[in-house]
Order: C-alpha cells, then structure tokens, then sequence
C-alpha cells in the first residue's frame, strides 16, 4: 500500500509538473531552443575527472523532440563464453586427473526516461524525468572432473529478471554551444525475480526469489555532447 501511495503522489506532481509547464513556458524562449531536434552523447564524470558511462556501456545519448522535451536512452550488453582444460598428474604413480569447465554469461540492461524542463535561467535549466529500466541475466556453469575411482559433474545456472521505474529531477549547463554540464539524482523503484539451481548428480537444489525495492540513486554528475 505505500509503494502503491507514493506511486500515486509521484505520479500527480509530475502531471502537474506538465501543465505548468505547458501553460507558463510555451512562449518563452531560451537556450533550450537550440536544442530542439539535436542528438546527443553522455559522458558521467567521475572523482578523479575521468570518463565513464551514463547510463548504458554501448550507448547512452539523448533526443530533443522539442525545445523543452527529450528523451534519453542507455543500452548495456554484455557475453562471456569460455572453456577450461586441467589435467595433471602424480610422479610417484600413474594416476592422471582430469577437469574441465564451460562458462556462458550474458547480461542485458535497457533504460529509458522522458525528460521535461521546467525552467531556465540564463542557461542553466531544470529538469524531471521518469522512465522503465530491464535488466535480464543469464549465466551458466558446468563443470565435470575425473579423479580416479572417482567422477563428478556440476551445473549452476541463475537466471535473474529485473523491471522497474526511475524517477529523477536535475539541473543542466550550456556552458557551449554544443556542450554542456549536469548534475542529477533520483529515486528507483525495482522488481527482481532470481532463478537458481546447483546441481551435481547426487543432490539438486532450486531456489526462487522476488524482491521489491525502493532505492535512492547516486547523485550522477555528467558532461553531454550535441550534435
């Protein structure tokens, strides 16, 4: 009930969020005109000044639809498929082992929120934004070794699904032409399913698990290219 209420009030104070912006901003010019139909890269920018993702490994950029709407996008993918081999030996006997191993992992994340400026001054601007986040994870071990009189196999699996909403708020710098400065933080709301089994022949374990979360997120503070 109170994940429920607060959706609820969230959700109100962004329709609100809307009007306003509609019926006292339509007219008003700014720097934000500049922008209207413009892509754009995003860059986070970490304690020590370095260069990392926003929001997505292989993509995370922004569209400007209007001077005061956009919609921004962050993409993560990533696979492991790897093969192990062991075999060893004692001098002082014959006796030969053997192991082998197979990993498969992959993992996806997809993430999207619609952005609204609300206000401008100079060019510095405001902004709130909302959208769905996915995650799905899938990893795969097998694992099987001889050591003689005795042979073992193993297989652990975990599959994990994750869907969920981000709500942020944040302020923007046109510092440039083409570039600019933000600074942002949010609240996040996540639904988890994790799926595993371990097992070796002789003993087989399952084990299901449902999480709901309400999390704040960590203050990003980033740099954004446009095109």
């Amino acid at each position: 009930m109170l994940f429920q209420s607060f959706l609820k009030i969230y959700f109100a104070f962004l329709f609100a969020s809307l009007i306003f912006v509609t019926t006292s901003f339509s007219q008003s010019t700014s720097y934000l005109d500049s922008l209207d139909g413009k892509f754009a890269l995003q860059f986070q920018i970490n304690e020590n000044f370095s260069l990392s993702d926003f929001q997505g490994t292989i993509f995370s950029g922004k569209y400007h639809f209007s001077s005061r709407d956009a919609v921004r996008l962050g993409l993560s993918v990533s696979f492991r498929d790897s093969e192990r081999d062991e075999i060893g030996s004692r001098t002082d006997t014959n006796l030969v082992t053997t192991s082998s191993g197979d990993v498969n992992n992959f993992d996806i994340t997809l993430s999207a929120q619609y952005l609204v400026y609300l206000s401008n001054i100079s060019n510095i601007g405001f902004f709130i934004g909302a959208g769905p986040f996915l995650r799905y994870e899938n990893n795969k071990y097998e694992q099987s070794s001889n050591r003689p009189p005795l042979e073992s196999t193993r297989t652990t699996t975990l599959k994990s699904f994750g869907v969920g909403l981000d709500f942020i708020s944040g302020v923007e710098w046109m510092f440039h032409k083409s570039m600019s400065l933000s600074a942002e933080y949010g609240l996040r709301f996540i639904y988890t399913s994790h799926e595993s089994t371990d097992d070796n022949k002789v003993f087989r374990q399952e084990r299901n698990e449902d999480s709901y979360i309400i999390t704040g997120n960590h203050v990003k503070f980033g740099i954004t290219v446009y095109f």
